[in-house]
């Protein structure tokens, strides 16, 4: 009987590695591509907004890759980091961009840090899903409606362990319909208890591999930016300025400053003059009310002393 097993088990695995052969055999779509661009993987990234104007078409970097990597497996993601002077409707703008090219807010949470002119400038920490093919639309878009300080891209080609998978998938399906077959035609207990131990093992590498296969079509289909966003008072200038003009620029925003500051000076002082005159009364007025009494008891105790000596010098002077 163990023999029998042994037998049935041995006939398995020489199918499955038959399958696994033909399957390795599957050409892939482009299979000297890799060294031609360098890599499965480019990074792209810039803090500069002038390298972040859209370039004429057929000269931007992003767009040659993204051609060369026409019909593989690619992801593609970007980071990037934006000032708002206007914080709300830049939001709105994103939020609009993205209905539009049919993506999606997958996170999204701001909070104040409570400096700044504004008392309450707010951050954001976006994280959104872009139509992979719709990517270069939404990032011109952002740039549009704010100040790209810092802007990364990432592509990465995925091909090879896609495919690779997929022909994995093949075999294990493959074993799988066999070893159902074997179990319709399986008399012994021992078989049927061994044939279903591994259509377990079976299902559960299939089922892992299939959600591999999902996360990454998840990811090729639409593409992740993640953004911090920054609501400022002034725009950093990212664009090379000549001496005079960051001379003319700093003079100004020097004046701005200084205006601001007595401006929110008066504004402090009047809005908290009550609790400016508790604290004057408590911290000036009553030491200065308590030394005045203290030198008034002292001068009346002199001039008291005074006028005892004064009585005794006449009481002195009448007795002789």
């Amino acid at each position: 009987m163990r023999k029998r097993i042994a037998l049935i088990l041995a006939f398995v695995f020489v199918i499955c590695l038959a399958s696994s052969g033909c399957s390795k055999n599957t050409s892939y779509p482009y299979p000297n591509e890799a060294a031609n661009y360098g890599g499965a993987e480019a990074d792209f990234s810039y803090n500069n907004k002038q390298d972040a104007a859209p370039a004429e078409p057929g000269d931007s970097s992003s767009e040659t890759v993204v051609n060369a990597l026409a019909g593989r497996k690619v992801i593609r993601d970007a980071k990037l980091t934006v000032q708002a002077l206007d914080f709300d409707a830049l939001i709105n703008g994103i939020t609009e961009k993205l209905a539009d090219l049919g993506g999606y807010v997958q996170t999204n949470s701001v909070e104040n840090n409570g400096y700044g002119k504004l008392y309450n400038l707010r951050t954001a920490q976006m994280v959104v899903r872009v139509p992979a093919e719709k990517l270069d639309a939404f990032l011109s878009t952002v740039d549009g409606l704010g100040n790209v300080t810092q802007r990364y891209e990432n592509v990465n080609d995925v091909t090879e362990n896609y495919v690779d998978i997929e022909a994995k998938l093949a075999s294990l399906r493959t074993e799988y319909d066999t070893l159902l077959d074997l179990l319709e035609n399986a008399d012994a207990l021992e078989n049927v208890i061994a044939l279903h131990d591994r259509l377990s093992e079976v299902r559960y590498e299939i089922e892992s591999y299939e959600k591999r296969l999902r996360s990454y079509d998840s990811q090729i289909e639409f593409s992740t930016v993640t953004m911090t966003i920054n609501e400022v008072e002034r725009e950093t200038a990212v664009e090379e300025e000549s001496f005079g003009a960051e001379v003319k620029r700093r003079f100004s925003e020097s004046l701005e400053d200084i205006g601001y500051g007595f401006t929110r000076f008066a504004a402090w002082f009047l809005g908290d003059f009550p609790i400016i005159l508790l604290l004057a009364v408590i911290f000036i007025g009553i030491p200065v009310l308590i030394a005045v009494i203290v030198i008034k008891s002292a001068k009346k105790r002199k001039a008291k002393k005074q006028r005892q000596e004064a009585e005794k010098t006449v009481d002195a002077t009448s007795e002789k």
